[in-house]
C-alpha cells in the first residue's frame, strides 16, 4: 500500500487522538510542524511527507499520523485521498468566519468569568505570560510572539474549567493562528497586541465588563481588518 493511502487509511480516530492531547511527543510534532508554518518554512498548500517528517522530527510514524490527523481536524492541514496532507490554504470567507465565531465566544468567555470569584489572584499567570509575549516581540522571536499571543485567548478560556469551551476557543485560535501566519509579514507584527492583552486583563479584573468586551472585539476586529486587506491585496496582484 502507497505511503499516503497507508496513512489515510490508519490514521487514528478523532476520539482517540483528543484521548492523546497531553501526549508529549505528539504535541512536540504538532508544534513543530504549526512552527514550521508560523515562520514560513512551510506554506501554504506545501506536501507534508510522512517519511520526511519522520527523519527530520526523529520520530516514529504513528507519531506523524496523529500530529497530521489532529492538525486536519484544527483545518491546519487538509487531508486529501491518494494525494496525501498539505498545509491548509485559507481564503477570505473562512477569516471571516473565523474572527466572527471568535469574537462571539470571546465576548461570551469575559461574561462568564465576570461571575468567576478570585479574579486577580487567577489570572496572574496571564498577566506573566502577556510578559512573555512583550518579550518575544522585542526580540523579533515571530514563532514565539504567535504562540504566546494566540495562548493567551486559550488560557482566558481555561480559567472557566469548561472543557467543551476549552476545545472550540482552542480550534479557532490554532485556525486563526495559522492564517496570521500565513498573511502578516513579520513587519506586521503589532505592539498593540500584547497591550491590549494586558488592557482586557485590566478591565476584566476590575469587574469592568463592557470596557473588556468592548477592547476584546477592537482587538480581534482589527486583527481581521488587517487580514483582509491582505486577501484583497493578493487579490490584486
Amino acid at each position: 500500500m502507497s505511503e499516503t493511502l497507508d496513512y489515510l487509511t490508519e490514521a487514528p480516530t478523532i476520539s482517540s487522538i483528543l484521548e492523546e492531547r497531553h501526549d508529549s511527543e505528539l504535541f512536540r510534532v504538532y508544534a513543530e510542524i504549526l512552527d514550521g508554518i508560523t515562520d514560513h518554512k512551510l506554506r501554504p498548500g506545501h506536501k507534508l511527507t510522512e517519511s520526511d517528517l519522520c527523519r527530520r522530527m526523529m520520530c516514529s510514524r504513528s507519531t506523524v499520523r496523529s500530529a497530521l490527523s489532529l492538525l486536519a481536524h484544527d483545518k491546519i492541514v487538509d487531508l486529501q485521498p491518494n494525494r496525501g496532507a498539505f498545509v491548509h490554504v485559507p481564503d477570505a470567507k473562512e477569516t471571516q468566519d473565523v474572527f466572527k465565531m471568535r469574537v462571539a465566544l470571546e465576548e461570551t468567555i469575559i461574561n462568564m468569568l465576570l461571575d468567576e470569584p478570585d479574579l486577580a489572584e487567577r489570572t496572574r499567570p496571564l498577566y506573566e505570560l502577556i510578559e512573555r509575549e512583550e518579550a518575544a516581540f522585542n526580540r523579533s522571536d515571530r514563532v514565539s510572539w504567535n504562540r504566546l499571543s494566540n495562548a493567551f485567548h486559550v488560557e482566558l478560556a481555561r480559567l472557566l474549567d469548561n472543557d467543551v469551551l476549552l476545545g472550540i476557543v482552542n480550534r479557532l485560535c490554532a485556525r486563526s493562528s495559522l492564517i496570521i501566519a500565513v498573511f502578516d509579514a513579520p513587519k506586521d507584527r503589532l505592539r498593540h497586541t500584547y497591550c491590549e492583552h494586558r488592557e482586557i486583563l485590566d478591565y476584566l479584573v476590575a469587574g469592568k465588563g463592557t470596557k473588556a468586551r468592548n477592547m476584546m472585539r477592537k482587538h480581534l476586529a482589527e486583527c481581521q481588518a488587517r487580514l483582509l486587506r491582505k486577501f484583497e491585496f493578493e487579490d490584486e496582484l
